[in-house]
């Protein structure tokens, strides 16, 4: 992509954005000091043009953003919850949260009106996501499930989220957003399981994940694991509240390496209701590119957290998700304020 001298004032714009981000963070954080956190607000954006490499881009996977509400019960769980959602033994500690997620996909050319055989579909989704978090302190590991629910295509309304924020920022308008793939519903179950693999030192943790997700989103297996390095509390948590809070700072490094199998995405591929549109059949018969079902990638960054408020920042770099369209990476800002008071173990990276 050439960056003209309009685009370079609109990249100087979008640092300066997330300079203020960034810096305004922390105070947020501190001004909860008294808080604790049997509820949190969370707040997450996924851009590709965050890089700390100074490399930013605006294709692929290009934006995400999710605001949720983490929090315990002390009533029994009833309905889905209960059947679909295990917790990690009779003393679990069970943090359970509801998010609302936006995200797009689009090709390296936005400007380009046309359909483009050789790069990713205009890809837009809308979803909440129900989830339980549930650790066992003592064996130290946790489950994670989710049911994700939600639609695709242009109800989602990707198109006049991305144009919006262009325009505000007079940023290249993106016209191809008429080849988008089709409308779609989206269900998806997700499953985690961690465990601590290894952890010497307080100042050093590592834990490996094993996940699965099924539904007419994607189809994909996945193994990761979690190496932090720093001042934290546990991971897992612990019985004892004292061991389990004592640091009201925390500081770390992280790298997660992972190696993932995908079956389907639908994003990539169009979705459960493709065959039912003309206009996509026509696009899909011209297509040069394929989604790769192998991919491996590394997250890695810093946290900072200080009482029950945390910021985390990851760079997320993948290898090719479609064939030819090279690796990707994307930022992320992670903020989770706290809302009241007993503390939750730390979340999942």
């Amino acid at each position: 992509m050439v960056i003209t001298p309009i685009g370079i004032n609109i990249y100087g714009m979008k640092i300066t954005l997330l300079l203020i981000l960034l810096m305004g963070i922390p105070v947020m954080a501190l001004a909860q000091i008294t808080q604790n956190a049997t509820r949190l607000l969370r707040i997450y954006e996924d851009d590709d043009f965050f890089n700390i490499w100074g490399k930013g881009t605006d294709r692929a996977y290009s934006n995400g953003t999710l605001i949720g509400y983490r929090y315990m019960k002390y009533k029994p769980s009833r309905f889905l919850d209960k059947w679909i959602m295990p917790k990690a033994g009779k003393q679990a500690i069970n943090v359970w949260e509801w998010n609302l997620m936006q995200i797009m996909i689009t090709p390296n050319i936005i400007s380009d009106s046309s359909f483009i055989p050789d790069d990713f579909y205009y890809a837009g989704a809308l979803f909440a996501r129900h989830e339980l978090t549930s650790y066992n302190t003592e064996k130290q590991y946790s489950l994670h499930s989710e049911l994700l629910f939600g639609v695709m295509g242009p109800w989602s309304f990707a198109e006049e989220t991305q144009t919006f924020f262009h325009n505000l920022i007079h940023y290249q308008k993106p016209n191809g957003w008429e080849h988008q793939v089709p409308n779609a519903p989206l269900l998806n179950y997700n499953f985690t399981y961690e465990r601590m693999l290894y952890t010497p030192k307080p100042f050093l943790e590592i834990v490996g994940s094993a996940t699965a997700q099924a539904g007419t989103m994607v189809a994909s297996m996945q193994a990761k694991s979690v190496i932090r390095v720093g001042k934290f509390n546990p991971y897992f948590g612990n019985a004892d509240l004292k061991i389990a809070t004592r640091n009201k700072f925390q500081v770390y490094a992280f790298g997660n390496p992972m190696f993932n199998i995908v079956y389907y995405n639908a994003l990539l591929q169009g979705g459960i209701f493709k065959w039912r549109n003309e206009d996509f059949i026509d696009q899909s018969s011209q297509q040069v590119t394929h989604m790769k079902h192998f991919t491996v990638g590394i997250d890695y960054g810093v946290g900072f957290g200080f009482n029950r408020c945390s910021v985390i920042y990851t760079q997320q770099t993948r290898s090719a998700w479609m064939s030819g369209t090279g690796k990707h990476s994307v930022g992320n800002i992670s903020l989770l304020i706290s809302l009241s008071k007993a503390p939750v173990p730390p979340p999942v990276q």
